[in-house]
């Protein structure tokens, strides 16, 4: 591994002012001195804005630095940090396609900023249904069949974005999807938020069900946007938006759309979040991840042993969902908190999903293990539920009145229409549950 990945041009510059012991006359107001007694002073003396060393133009400037050699890493054209979460990315990504057209393929389980994203970029949708699988209350993956069809009947298509994998750990084959795409000359972004260590996964290096290589980087597509936090151990809100080509984009397409909805003033720590986890990665080249992949290969074998409970075959080996045959995810999950402290990461009203961190070791996973146990067999599984989350399933995208920018506009003025006129998508997992443009009554309950 090349010793230049692991450099650090933002934490160099950092330590560089903080060895002048500097007078601050700058803001950020609190000068490095810390207010209360839960954050350490360190991190006070981290937070600072544009100083010294930082104002510089062009490649020299330690954040350009640090983010090219992120790029060099992960062998893409250039890879930009986020500090407002993987959300700023999709937003920008739906700025940069619109040099190509005016509509975009969509699919039906994106997260509600892309749909955002459509409200201020003004690209119409071209929705992509994915299947939603009622037994489990998630969405499957994006057929190839329904991809062809939408980008055989669409015309100014100015590219497709796509969720691979989904918030459970479904994955899509990226590979054939950006074939489809590249023959017809469009691009495609590809929203990786939760698949981010899917990079260190070795084709055939855990099991059958995890042969291919997933990663989206290494499939083809053009841009590729991830949460860092949610796989990779980076801060909260933290991301990377990877420009993989410049087949379609080039680097300033990218830097001044991300420019539109970025902070002029953005965090060190978050910044230096970003360039530290990738110098770990490239210090132990992901290695941790092989025995955390085996770790959960077991847990999940595990967990299939237990009467009543049954475990989702996703692809994703960081996402363990799974539904008791005798309560509700939502039950389930409370009752894994308050009687052993066992906090998930969501639950529905059928099942519940477990995202796994660098934490799962043996002692963690028979702490769970047991828990669910004792959940199982406990007196409070006896009320039955629902095999079916009727109210929650998402309606087919068969009929819009109008485009999501100008039905949000129109919202301002007059709510009583015909057709929704805001996003509506708890999160998580963010998907839509309403969307601007679209017939109400094609949207409703369903129940």
């Amino acid at each position: 591994m090349s010793e230049s990945f692991q450099k650090t041009p933002i934490l160099d510059t950092l330590e560089n002012y903080l060895s002048r012991n500097p007078i601050r006359m700058h803001v950020p107001f609190h000068a490095g001195i810390a207010n209360n007694p839960i954050f350490p002073k360190g991190l006070y003396e981290l937070d600072i804005s544009e100083v010294s060393g930082y104002d510089v133009a062009g490649e020299d400037n330690p954040l350009f630095q640090s983010e090219r050699i992120t790029a060099q890493y992960f062998k893409v054209a250039h890879s930009f940090y986020l500090t407002g979460g993987a959300s700023v990315g999709l937003l920008a990504a739906l700025f940069a396609l619109n040099k190509y057209g005016k509509k975009v393929i969509v699919s039906r389980n994106v997260h509600k900023s892309v749909i955002n994203g459509l409200v201020l970029s003004g690209l119409e949708p071209v929705w992509l249904e994915v299947e939603f699988l009622n037994e489990w209350g998630i969405f499957s993956s994006v057929q190839l069949s329904a991809l062809k069809k939408c980008i055989s009947e669409a015309n100014d298509l100015a590219g497709c974005i796509i969720v691979s994998p989904t918030y459970e750990g479904v994955i899509s084959d990226i590979k054939a999807i950006s074939k489809i795409c590249h023959e017809r000359n469009v691009p495609l972004v590809v929203d990786e938020a939760h698949g981010a260590h899917l990079y260190f996964l070795e084709p055939g290096s855990q099991s059958s069900a995890l042969k291919a290589q997933h990663s989206a980087l290494k499939c083809g597509a053009d841009l590729v946007i991830q949460s860092w936090h949610k796989s990779l151990g980076s801060l909260t809100q933290t991301g990377v938006l990877h420009l993989v080509n410049d087949a379609y984009f080039s680097y300033k397409d990218i830097k001044r759309s991300l420019d539109l909805v970025s902070s002029t003033s953005p965090s060190f720590l978050l910044l230096l979040s970003l360039e530290l986890t990738r110098k770990k990665l490239a210090e132990t080249q992901g290695c941790y991840f092989e025995t955390l992949f085996k770790n959960v290969l077991l847990f999940k074998s595990e967990l299939e042993k237990i009467d009543s409970l049954s475990i989702f075959k996703n692809q994703d080996p960081l996402k363990v969902y799974l539904k008791s045959n005798n309560v509700s995810g939502i039950n389930f999950a409370f009752e894994l908190y308050k009687r052993f402290s066992v906090e998930v990461e969501s639950a529905n009203e059928i099942g519940l999903l477990m995202q796994i961190g660098v934490n799962f070791n043996d002692k963690v996973m028979n702490k769970v293990i047991e828990s669910i146990n004792k959940c199982i067999i406990g007196q409070w599984t006896r009320d039955k539920r629902q095999t079916t989350r009727k109210s929650q399933v998402p309606s087919p995208l068969l009929h819009y009145v109008c485009s999501p920018r100008e039905a949000f506009l129109k919202g301002f003025h007059n709510k009583n229409m015909e057709y929704h006129t805001d996003v509506k998508a708890p999160c998580p997992p963010g998907y839509a549950t309403s969307i601007p443009g679209m017939k109400i009554k094609e949207l409703g309950d369903r129940s």
